[in-house]
């Protein structure tokens, strides 16, 4: 019975796929036959026309849907076998940062991986919070390490600032990159 389900929702899945594959297209095509924007809209010297923010938006579409497009690839694609190797691979415990002759995790930012999250939140433990900054736990942050439209994010909760306690919705936001041993550097957004 299980089997049947996971063959009808794999059919789905690849369904879907195709759609979101079909909609990019479109929205590029589309996007194509339209004229280009001026530089003085974009440069926000002249407003918007109705085409230009017609093309900003097919252009995001189009933009978007890679990072889901691939995501579902890979989900489509999984098997036990290699899902369990993230597995194993992500509860491994990572060298700390600053030990000498140890390095900081080398990643791949291009895709979504649960080793590069792990990574990712691991380092940004290690060189945000240890020391930890007051009497508060790392979990007391609320951090979260997300994949979200092609980019990877780290989000938590400022709880103290200047030794003076910050709002309650005070938030940290830091874009994820890359240096160019392929180590990650944090961008505060």
């Amino acid at each position: 019975m299980a089997s049947k389900r996971m063959e009808e929702a794999g059919e789905e899945a690849r369904q879907l796929l195709a759609d979101l594959r079909d909609l990019r297209e479109r929205a590029a095509a589309l996007r194509r036959r339209l004229p280009e924007i001026p530089a003085a809209m974009t440069e926000l010297a002249e407003p918007f026309t109705p085409e230009a923010d017609l093309s900003v938006a097919l252009e995001g579409i189009a933009l978007d849907l890679g990072p889901l497009i691939e995501r579902l690839e890979a989900a489509s694609a999984a098997t036990p076998d290699r899902l369990r190797e993230e597995w194993e691979r992500a509860r491994q415990p990572l060298p700390a940062g600053d030990l000498p002759g140890r390095r900081r995790p080398r990643l791949d930012l291009e895709r979504f991986s649960e080793a590069a999250r792990r990574a990712i939140y691991d380092d940004v433990v290690r060189s945000r919070f240890q020391p930890p900054p007051s009497p508060q736990m790392v979990d007391d942050f609320e951090l979260q390490v997300v994949y979200l439209f092609g980019r990877w994010l780290v989000i938590y909760r400022k709880l103290m600032e200047a030794a003076e306690p910050a709002a309650p919705s005070a938030q940290e936001l830091l874009v994820v990159g890359l240096d160019e041993r392929r180590e990650p550097t944090y961008l505060a957004i």
